[in-house]
């Protein structure tokens, strides 16, 4: 196993993919959002844990829950909205990982931080955290309300997926549109997860 925290650490010295990764897995928010609009977004944090497991690294993927809203039954990484009270947002990316599945606060080394993720359709601007552990992480145990499943999935997984894949994808009022996204665990990730897992895999590649 490479020493990821020291490799992230290095790669994320050097300029960012950013844009370049973004707009392989959603190239229509370019045209459909103004700099503008996207000043008013609101600011949420999500953690992208990574950790050893039998002896390769894997990271955490949530499904949420159903429910009546914009990202019900999508994968994604723990995280939300930063509240007024959170100190920063890797606070909120903590706070978020406890709340959803049970992680400790205080678990995980902070490496830093992806590009910000912009989402048009629930207006928040998404800033994506990476923690290494150097050890497995045990004994989570997911939120009812807002978690369906708690995905472990192999670092591997994604770095040999095919470079771009897409599905059709079931939208709200039964509106269908074929769209990029990983296929991970045998389940579809899509929108701003697919947007950052694409950033991740370019910094490892």
């Amino acid at each position: 196993m490479i020493d990821l925290s020291s490799f992230l650490s290095v790669q994320l010295k050097s300029n960012l993919p950013g844009e370049k990764a973004h707009r392989l897995f959603a190239p229509y928010r370019y045209t459909t959002v103004t700099k503008k609009e996207i000043i008013h977004y609101r600011k949420s944090a999500v953690a992208i844990h990574l950790f050893p497991k039998n002896k390769a690294w894997h990271f955490i993927l949530i499904e949420r829950s159903e429910y009546d809203g914009t990202h019900s039954k999508q994968i994604a990484f723990p995280g939300g909205k930063c509240d007024p009270e959170d100190k920063n947002p890797e606070f909120t990316a903590r706070r978020e990982s406890f709340e959803e599945i049970g992680l400790d606060w205080e678990s995980g080394e902070f490496i830093g931080t992806l590009s910000e993720v912009n989402i048009p359709v629930s207006r928040f601007n998404v800033l994506p955290h990476l923690f290494v552990h150097h050890s497995p992480i045990e004994g989570l145990r997911k939120n009812e309300r807002e978690v369906n499943q708690i995905l472990f999935v192999h670092l591997d997984e994604l770095l040999l997926h095919p470079e771009k894949h897409f599905e059709e994808i079931e939208l709200s009022q039964g509106m269908k549109m074929k769209a990029p996204c990983f296929i991970l665990q045998e389940k579809i990730v899509w929108g701003a997860t697919a947007l950052m897992l694409n950033e991740l895999r370019m910094l490892l590649k």
